[in-house]
């Protein structure tokens, strides 16, 4: 008899036990947990961290433009934005852990089970119950790609007719325009870029956590909150007064947004590190990260394309962002962030990137402990008291292979389990190879890579070593698509052209600009699928 069982008497006078709930214990090491997909819930999360990151890196940014200029009121004014999105933020990602509670046939075992929330649970057999706490380490679920961008073609089509209602239906189409602005701007500012990300996961093929995936994207939004400084305060303060708006705007698209976005864009690449395996890890990193960056500045713009052109402007912004901007911004991010994958499959940079954050972690908590915190909760503040992290330790660590991810995607709509703990009817299963651990686009992807590799002379391209290299060709490309349009539209004007001749041409660069992106997409995802996070 357990000591900490009761015994109580009922009305009739027999004595009964009360057992008490089954302690919780750590999770086996060899725990599997294979969850229902909801894809589409994806989404709506997606566009509610969106939605809220977009206020915020706004509200932020003006806060801190008011600051520097000195209107403590404008300060002030923002605190009311940010300080909730803040918190909403926090709510949404809160640390999600889930309470497993295991029943297996022991022979030992007893028919009913307490449970904290009162009651029991019974079984026909005799079983022992384990009761175990785990982090929701949820993977990525997206439906099917083409069915994404299916939507977001027929987004389009519905706008494309709502446009040309506004333009002929008179009073009626301003008031269906109205009704449909904000609903249409939700779908296109997002579809688009959940279509890009379902595609990357499904060339990649990587399982990737849904936790460290949000993240990724989070981190893309916030970098756009020191480049709107640098767009919006630095670089105009700083081009002389005495030259021409269009020179200003030149300056601001062509050198400005590509170098400080693109800089930004990596230091959110770089707070990841420690996840980064490899250059198809930093590759997806890259890409996410651009894709969060993309989305925030998509809503803007979608915005402020509708309040200048109504649903005409929506949708040639929706089409040209879509297929076009989105995947800009991810392709040129994914160089750099596959070039700093390269670097860290060296172990001996590895390494270095280990015993510096082990560093940084006993020194951060030496001085919170010095003002009284007890971080560690070893009974004193006298600072960090583990055994000191060398560099030989670290080199030991780098060459440990890091823990696979042990949550999948169920085929068949079911919840499962899987542990030693079950029995021996399947003991290996969570020891497979990594293809449990994708889902049926990722196993396509594999068997493309497979043929792609078998066929070398197939046109790819392969993500730089250097991680200057792979800057340059990011803020390079950047700038080509920001500032190339402008060139082309004053050189135009110099030599004579009409503005409707202009505009033409104008135009086919953009189309011409869009099929290079997508076709430096297609091939950049060929490459990438064809190497591995193995150290070379």
């Amino acid at each position: 008899m357990n000591r900490l069982d009761r015994i109580v008497t009922d009305n009739q006078g027999r004595k009964l036990r009360l057992l008490e709930p089954k302690s919780l214990t750590s999770a086996p090491k060899d725990f599997h947990l294979s969850r229902v997909s909801r894809p589409f819930r994806r989404y709506f999360s997606l566009v509610a961290n969106s939605l809220i990151m977009v206020f915020l890196v706004q509200a932020f940014s003006a806060q801190l433009i008011g600051v520097l200029t000195a209107q403590p009121l404008y300060v002030i004014g923002c605190s009311f934005v940010t300080f909730p999105c803040i918190g909403f933020l926090i709510f949404l990602h809160r640390p999600k852990l889930i309470e497993v509670r295991l029943l297996t046939s022991d022979e030992n075992g007893i028919f009913a089970h307490p449970i904290p929330e009162g009651g029991s649970i019974q079984t026909p057999i005799p079983t022992k119950m384990n009761r175990f706490l785990v982090r929701d380490d949820s993977v990525i679920d997206t439906p099917p790609s083409f069915w994404i961008w299916i939507i977001f073609v027929i987004c389009l089509c519905i706008s494309f007719v709502i446009a040309i209602i506004e333009i002929i239906g008179g009073e009626l189409g301003l008031i269906l325009s109205l009704i449909m602005a904000l609903p249409m701007t939700l779908i296109l500012f997002s579809i688009p870029v959940y279509a890009w990300w379902s595609s990357s996961n499904s060339w990649i093929g990587l399982p990737t956590r849904l936790r460290d995936a949000e993240s990724w994207l989070i981190a893309g939004m916030a970098a756009g909150v020191p480049a709107i400084l640098i767009n919006s305060w630095l670089t105009p303060a700083l081009v002389p007064s005495s030259w021409s708006s269009v020179t200003e705007e030149f300056i601001i698209y062509t050198l400005s947004a590509p170098i400080g976005e693109e800089i930004f864009k990596f230091l959110a690449v770089l707070c990841f590190i420690s996840s980064i395996k490899g250059p198809k890890t930093g590759f997806q990193v890259g890409f996410t990260v651009g894709l969060g960056f993309a989305i925030a500045e998509n809503f803007q713009y979608l915005l402020l394309s509708y309040g200048g052109g109504g649903f005409t402007g929506l949708f040639v912004t929706s089409l040209i962002r879509g297929i076009g901007s989105i995947p800009g911004h991810a392709v040129w991010t994914s160089f750099s962030g596959a070039a700093l994958g390269w670097w860290i499959s060296n172990p001996d940079n590895k390494a270095k990137v280990i015993f510096m954050i082990q560093s940084l972690s006993s020194k951060s908590m030496n001085m919170i402990e010095s003002i009284g915190i007890d971080v560690d909760m070893d009974g004193d503040t006298s600072g960090f008291d583990g055994p000191e992290y060398t560099m030989l330790t670290a080199l030991e660590d780098a060459k440990k292979t890091s823990d696979d991810i042990n949550w999948t995607v169920s085929g068949d709509k079911s919840q499962q389990i899987l542990t030693s703990l079950i029995g021996n009817s399947n003991p290996e299963w969570w020891k497979l190879s990594e293809q449990n651990h994708t889902t049926e686009s990722s196993v396509m992807m594999i068997q493309t890579s497979n043929k792609i590799t078998n066929n070398e002379p197939r046109l790819k391209i392969i993500p730089p070593k250097s991680i200057i290299a792979g800057l340059l060709i990011a803020i390079f490309g950047h700038s080509i698509w920001n500032g190339s349009g402008i060139i082309l539209f004053e050189v135009g004007t110099i030599i004579g052209l009409s503005e409707d001749i202009n505009l033409v041409l104008s135009l086919l660069w953009i189309i011409f600009l869009v099929v290079v992106v997508l076709f430096v997409s297609f091939l950049l995802m060929r490459g990438i699928s064809t190497i591995s996070d193995i150290s070379n």
